[in-house]
Formats: C-alpha cells, sequence, structure tokens
C-alpha cells in the first residue's frame, strides 16, 4: 500500500514539474531577432549572397556556358554598386539620426541629408533597372520570356532575406513601434 501511495505521489510531482515546465516555454519563435544574434547577420549575408552567384542562372533555363559566366560577372559587379550603395546609405542614416537628436536640430542640414538619401535612392532604382535591362540583353528570345514572367527577387524575397523580420516563412509581420 505503500509503494501505490509512493509511486502515485512521484507520478503526480513528475506530472506537476512537466506541465510547468511546458507552460515556461512561451512562443515558439526565437526571442532573439536574426541582427541581434552575435554575428549571425554578416554571415548569413555572405552565404545568401554567394548562394545567388550560383542560383542566379538557376532560374533561367538551358544557358550556355558563356551565358552563365556573363550572368556571373554582372551579378559581382552588382554586388559591388550594391556594397558601396549601402554603406553609403547607412551614413547618411547615422547621420540623419545624429542630426535628429541634437538639442536644437539644424532643419537644413537635416533636409539636405534626406535629400541626398532620396538622391542615392533614385540611382539605385536606376542601376537596378540597367542590370536586369544588361541580363535581358544576353539572354535569347525563350529565356527572356521566362526572365520576364517572373517577379523580380528584390519585390518577392526581399522579406526572407537575412536580417529581414516581416514576412519571412509565412510569419505575419510584428507588430508595435518597429524602427523609425
Amino acid at each position: 500500500m505503500k509503494i501505490k501511495a509512493l509511486i502515485t505521489t512521484a507520478l503526480v510531482f513528475i506530472m506537476l514539474f512537466s506541465v510547468d515546465a511546458f507552460g515556461q516555454r512561451g512562443r515558439r519563435v526565437p526571442d532573439v531577432r536574426p541582427e541581434h544574434r552575435a554575428g549571425t547577420q554578416v554571415t548569413e549575408r555572405v552565404v545568401y549572397h554567394q548562394r545567388m552567384l550560383t542560383e542566379v542562372c538557376a532560374m533561367i533555363p538551358d544557358l550556355t556556358e558563356e551565358q552563365q559566366a556573363q550572368l556571373k560577372s554582372l551579378r559581382l559587379k552588382q554586388m559591388e554598386s550594391a556594397t558601396r550603395h549601402r554603406n553609403q546609405v547607412d551614413e547618411l542614416r547615422a547621420k540623419k539620426r545624429t542630426l535628429m537628436t541634437q538639442a536644437t536640430p539644424d532643419q537644413r542640414e537635416l533636409d539636405r541629408v534626406i535629400d541626398q538619401m532620396t538622391a542615392m535612392q533614385n540611382t539605385w532604382m536606376k542601376e537596378s533597372v540597367k542590370h536586369r535591362q544588361a541580363i535581358r540583353e544576353l539572354l535569347t528570345e525563350e529565356q527572356r520570356i521566362l526572365f520576364d514572367s517572373r517577379t523580380p527577387r528584390a519585390a518577392a524575397g526581399r522579406a526572407s532575406m537575412p536580417g529581414r523580420q516581416a514576412g519571412a516563412r509565412g510569419m505575419a509581420p510584428q507588430q508595435g513601434r518597429g524602427r523609425w
């Protein structure tokens, strides 16, 4: 009789502790955003770009070796340009943030920085269109039709790129204030 009571008590305690442990799990998504993990954003970006160098040709069927080499060369030039552009925009964002947090912000200087940022965005959009047109010139008519029928990666996969939040793997965008 004592053994039955002891086993029953032990089972009750095990069930209580396991239920309590499951109750502490919280959300199933990680609490730490990818950009806050130490060093993962840089490595994810490098892996992403390396993958894109090899997969840029995968979405276009029947490419010749020459076309693949030319596309890879175009992609490398685009990545260099994107890195330069991203660095310049990051500098302008930092300058804007600094100006906005001053005790008495200089509105003229803020407007000048914002105008520079808009000019950079305009330049980048034009470069993206030139890059896409350069790719189209390398393709045959059938390849061009398939290339044009697909949504550009910038629009389709923007949220699933490393460091992005909304839309990744079917998740709803986070609510709240977010980034300014």
